[in-house]
C-alpha cells in the first residue's frame, strides 16, 4: 500500500513483508491444532454462525505442575481416523490423584479448537444415588447450556439423546465429563462427529467405553512432586527451607494430599503429619495430613465437617451446614470459613462450599466414628425440613399457584428482601441441590417428602421445563403419603394435575386434579380447593367440554373471592374468557379478561399480563381488528421477552405470524410461524406444537405449497388425537379439507369437513362451525352444486354476523356472487 500511495517501488520494504508474511504461515503450521484439517474446521464453524459458543468449564487452579507429559498426551491427541465419533480421552485414576484437575486445564487449554462450546458435566457419581446425576439429568444440563430446552413429555435419555445429536451434528464441541462409573452414563453424549472431542475422568476403566487415548494416573513422581510445592510456594510468596519440602515429598505424593500441604507453607502453617511417622503407603497415596488437620479442628469445626457430607448436593451454604449440625447460622459461617482456610473443602462457584470426593469419604469416616447411632437420621430430617421451608417461602415469593402452608415450621426467610427475579435465580443456582435432597426425602421414605417435591413442582413445570422428573418426584411421594397424610396426598395429585396438563395429558390430569379437589374439600383448605378445581375447569376446557369448564371456573372464582386471593381469581377469570371465546361470546370474553388483566397488573404479574393480552389480541383478530390485536401480541412479545418466558414468546410470535398471514405478508408470516414451532418443537409443549402445525399448514396451503402443508397438517392431526383435543382434532380436519379441495380431492374434502362440523356443534363452538360450513359452501360451489352451496354459505353467514366476524361480508360475497 506505501508503494502504491507513493508511487514509488521499494524492493527492500516489499522483501521484507513476503518474508514475515512466510515465517508467519510457517509458524501457524507448526502450532497444534492449526494443521489445514483443523483451520478448514475453524472456518466451517464460522460460516455456519456457530462461533463464540458457551463454556460452562469450571476455573482451573492458578498453579498446575506435575502433570506436564500426560497433559500433552490429551493436548496431542489424534481424532479418530474415520466414522461418526469424537475424540475420547480417558483419565482414571485413585481419588485425589488429580483427574479432574487435568481434564480442566487441558479443556481451556484446547478450548479455541472447539468454537462451538466447552462444556463441563460433574456426575457426582460417588456423592450417592441422590446425589448423581443420570444420564438424563446430564443431557438436560447440555442441551440447556447450548439454548436448547430439554422436552417436557418426553424428559428421557432417549429423546434427549437425539436432541442433543441433532444439535452436535458438524459442529465443534469439547466436553469434560467428570467422576463417571459407567459407560452409559457417556455414551448419550458422545457427539456423533469427529469434529469433537470427550474428556471422561473415572476411578477405574469403563467397560464398554472405546476410548482413544487412556491416560492413567498414579501418585506423582518425587521430582513432580517437588515441582508442585515449589510452585505454589513461589505464587504464595513463600520460602520454606528444602529439608521441610524434602520431607514432604519423600512421604506423599498424592496430588490432592500434597497440594494441602503446600496450601498450609502458604499459610505459614506447619503441616501436621511431617513430623510424625505415619503409615505411608509405598506409592506415596497417603492422606495423613489431611487426617491430622481434620483431628485438629475445634470441636465446631469437627462437627460442621462431617455433617456437611451427608449433603447429596454440589452446595453446602451456611444455611445447609447450620441445619446439619443444629447450629445456629453463624457459628457454621464461621466453621465454613475456616474450613476453607485449613484447605479441608472448596468453593467451587459463589452459591456454597464443596467436599473432594476423597475428603468426603474421610469426613463419613469421621462421623461414623464420633456420631451417636441415629444422629444422621435426625440431622438428615432437619435438611428436609429446610428444603421444605425454603421452597414455601420460594414459591409465595414467585406467585406459585398452589399454597403450600406449614404451619409447624418457620418459613426462615431472609433479613433482606428479594424480587421475584432475585428468588428464581436462587432456585436456579440450588436447584440441583434441592432435587437431590428431594430424590434423598423420597429414598428415605420421609413421611412429609412432599413439602419437598410439591415445593419444587411448580418451579420445574414453569422454568426448568423439566416435567417428567417432577412427575416422578411427585409420584414417588404420593406413594410415601397415600396411606397416612391425606393433606399430602392432595397436594401431590394436584401438582401432578398440573403436570400432567401441560403434557397434553388431560385425562390424566383431570383425573389427578379431581381427586385433589375432593380432598382439599373434605379438608377444609377451600384456597387449594380452588386452585384443584381451577384445575379441573382448565382441563374440561381442553378437553372441549365447556359447559362443566364453565361451572367448575366459575365455583373456583367464587372460592378464590372468599379467601381473597386474587391471583386465583385473574386465573379463573382468564380461562373463563378462553371458555367464552370458544362458545362464541366474544362480549362476555373480554369482560372477563379485561377483570383479569387489571388484576394481575394491579400484583405485579407481568407473565400472567402477557398470557391475557394474547387472550384479548386473539379476539381483537377474530373481530377483524388486526391493529389492535397487533399492540397486544407485541406488547406480550415484549413482557414475555423481558421475563425470560420462552413459550411465552413462541406464543405470541405465533399470533403475530398469523396477523401477517390474514394481511398476506407470507414471507414475514412464514419466519415468525416456523420460528414459534421450532420453539415449541424444542419445549416439547405438545398442543403448542399442533396449533402452530395447523397455523404452518394454512400458510403453505395459500402459497400453493401443497405437500408441506398437508405433512404439517397431519402432523397436527396425529398430535390432537393423541391428546384427545377434541376441538383440535375438527380444526386440523377443516384445515386438511380445505386442502383436499386445493388438490381436487372432493370425496375426501366433504368427509374432513363434514366431521369437522359435526364435532363443532357437538362441542358448541360456533366459530369453527362457521368456518365449517364456509368450505363446505366452497366445495359445492366447486362442483357446481349451488343450491347446497347456498344452504351452507347461508348458515355461515348467519353465525359469522352472530359472533360479529369479518368474515361475513367475505360469505355474503360468496352469495352474491352465486
Amino acid at each position: 500500500m506505501t508503494n502504491l500511495v507513493t508511487s514509488t517501488w521499494n524492493w527492500w520494504l516489499f522483501g521484507a513483508l513476503l518474508v514475515l508474511v512466510s515465517l508467519a504461515a510457517v509458524g501457524a503450521a507448526l502450532v497444534p491444532g492449526s494443521s489445514p484439517v483443523a483451520e478448514d474446521s475453524a472456518q466451517v464453524e464460522a460460516s455456519d454462525g456457530h462461533s463464540g459458543g458457551p463454556s460452562t468449564l469450571p476455573a482451573g487452579t492458578a498453579v498446575f505442575a506435575g502433570r506436564e507429559s500426560e497433559l500433552d498426551r490429551i493436548l496431542n491427541a489424534e481424532p479418530p481416523a474415520a466414522g461418526p465419533r469424537p475424540l475420547v480421552c480417558l483419565v482414571t485414576g485413585p481419588k485425589g490423584s488429580g483427574k479432574t484437575e487435568l481434564a480442566v486445564q487441558a479443556a481451556h487449554r484446547l478450548a479455541v479448537r472447539y468454537p462451538s462450546g466447552q462444556l463441563f458435566v460433574g456426575y457426582r457419581s460417588n456423592a450417592g444415588s441422590a446425589g448423581r446425576l443420570f444420564a438424563e439429568d446430564a443431557l438436560a444440563a447440555v442441551l440447556a447450556a447450548v439454548g436448547v430446552a430439554a422436552g417436557t413429555t418426553h424428559f428421557d435419555a432417549d429423546a434427549m439423546t437425539r436432541q442433543w445429536l441433532s444439535t452436535a451434528s458438524n459442529r465443534l464441541f469439547l466436553m469434560v465429563l467428570d467422576d463417571v462409573d459407567q459407560a452409559d452414563q457417556v455414551g448419550p453424549l458422545l457427539p456423533s462427529s469427529p469434529r469433537s472431542m470427550v474428556i471422561v475422568t473415572s476411578l477405574t476403566m469403563l467397560t464398554g467405553l472405546d476410548a482413544d487415548v487412556h491416560v492413567e494416573l498414579d501418585a506423582l513422581s518425587e521430582e513432580a512432586a517437588r515441582s508442585v510445592v515449589t510452585a505454589i510456594l513461589r505464587r504464595g510468596s513463600r520460602t520454606v527451607d528444602d529439608t521441610v519440602i524434602d520431607a514432604a515429598v519423600a512421604l506423599y505424593r498424592l496430588p490432592l494430599t500434597i497440594r494441602h500441604i503446600a496450601d498450609r507453607l502458604v499459610a505459614q502453617q506447619t503441616p501436621l503429619a511431617l513430623c510424625a511417622e505415619p503409615d505411608v503407603p509405598a506409592r506415596g497415596e497417603g492422606t495423613a495430613p489431611i487426617l491430622a488437620a481434620i483431628e485438629a479442628l475445634t470441636p465446631m469445626g469437627h462437627l460442621v465437617f462431617r455433617r456437611m457430607a451427608l449433603h447429596p448436593g454440589p452446595h453446602v451454604t451456611d444455611e445447609i451446614a447450620a441445619e446439619l449440625a443444629d447450629v445456629p447460622v453463624r457459628e457454621a459461617e464461621s466453621a465454613l470459613a475456616l474450613l476453607h482456610e485449613q484447605g479441608l473443602i472448596i468453593k467451587p462457584d459463589p452459591h456454597g462450599y464443596g467436599l473432594h470426593d476423597l475428603v468426603r469419604s474421610l469426613a463419613h469416616r469421621d462421623g461414623s466414628r464420633r456420631d451417636a447411632s441415629g444422629t444422621w437420621e435426625q440431622a438428615r430430617v432437619r435438611l428436609f425440613k429446610w428444603a421444605a421451608r425454603r421452597l414455601a417461602w420460594a414459591n409465595t415469593a414467585i406467585h406459585a399457584p398452589l399454597f403450600l402452608e406449614l404451619p409447624d415450621l418457620d418459613t426462615g426467610e431472609p433479613e433482606a428482601a428479594m424480587t421475584e427475579e432475585q428468588v428464581l435465580e436462587w432456585l436456579h443456582h440450588h436447584f440441583e441441590d434441592l432435587r437431590s435432597v428431594a430424590r434423598l426425602a423420597n429414598a428415605h421414605r420421609w413421611l412429609e417428602s412432599w413439602k419437598v417435591t410439591a415445593g419444587l413442582a411448580y418451579f420445574m413445570r414453569v422454568r426448568k421445563r423439566n416435567i417428567a422428573q417432577a412427575i416422578a418426584l411427585n409420584e414417588a411421594a404420593l406413594g410415601i403419603a397415600q396411606a397416612s397424610d391425606d393433606a399430602g396426598r392432595a397436594h401431590c395429585q394436584a401438582q401432578l394435575g398440573a403436570l400432567h396438563r401441560v403434557s397434553g395429558r388431560y385425562r390424566e390430569a383431570l383425573d389427578m386434579a379431581g381427586a385433589a379437589t375432593n380432598t382439599f374439600r373434605q379438608l377444609g383448605d377451600r384456597r387449594n380447593e380452588a386452585y384443584a378445581a381451577s384445575e379441573v375447569g382448565v382441563n374440561r376446557y381442553h378437553l372441549a367440554d365447556y359447559t362443566c369448564a364453565r361451572r367448575t371456573m366459575d365455583h373456583a372464582r367464587e372460592l378464590h373471592e372468599i379467601e381473597g386471593q386474587q391471583r386465583g381469581k385473574a386465573n379463573a377469570l382468564g380461562v373463563l374468557g378462553m371458555i367464552s371465546r370458544a362458545t362464541g361470546d366474544y362480549q362476555e370474553a373480554r369482560g372477563h379478561l379485561t377483570e383479569a388483566l387489571d388484576i394481575y397488573r394491579g400484583i405485579g404479574n407481568a407473565r400472567n399480563e402477557a398470557w391475557i393480552l394474547i387472550e384479548l389480541g386473539t379476539i381483537d383478530r377474530l373481530t377483524g381488528e388486526l391493529h389492535s390485536a397487533g399492540e397486544r401480541f407485541t406488547a406480550a412479545l415484549t413482557i414475555n421477552t423481558r421475563v425470560k418466558d420462552r413459550s411465552g414468546c413462541a406464543w405470541a410470535q405465533r399470533e403475530i405470524g398469523i396477523l401477517k398471514r390474514i394481511l398476506g405478508l407470507y414471507d414475514e408470516a412464514r419466519t415468525l410461524l416456523h420460528e414459534a414451532w421450532d420453539e415449541f418443537t424444542a419445549l416439547d409443549s405438545e398442543r403448542n406444537i399442533a396449533d402452530a402445525e395447523v397455523e404452518l399448514c394454512s400458510l403453505h396451503r395459500a402459497l400453493g405449497e401443497l405437500g408441506t402443508a398437508r405433512q404439517y397438517g397431519d402432523s397436527a392431526r396425529q398430535r390432537y388425537e393423541r391428546m384427545g383435543n377434541s376441538r383440535g382434532s375438527a380444526w386440523t380436519k377443516a384445515e386438511l379439507g380445505a386442502l383436499d379441495v386445493a388438490e381436487g380431492d372432493f370425496p375426501a374434502a366433504e368427509r374432513r369437513l363434514e366431521e369437522a362440523r359435526t364435532i363443532y356443534v357437538e362441542i358448541g363452538d360456533p366459530s369453527g362451525e362457521a368456518r365449517a360450513h364456509l368450505e363446505l359452501g366452497r366445495l359445492k360451489l366447486a362442483r357446481g352444486q349451488q343450491a347446497a352451496a347456498r344452504q351452507y354459505l347461508e348458515r355461515a353467514q348467519d353465525l359469522y354476523t352472530a359472533l360479529g366476524e369479518p368474515q361475513a361480508d367475505q360469505v355474503r360475497s360468496l352469495l352474491d356472487g352465486g
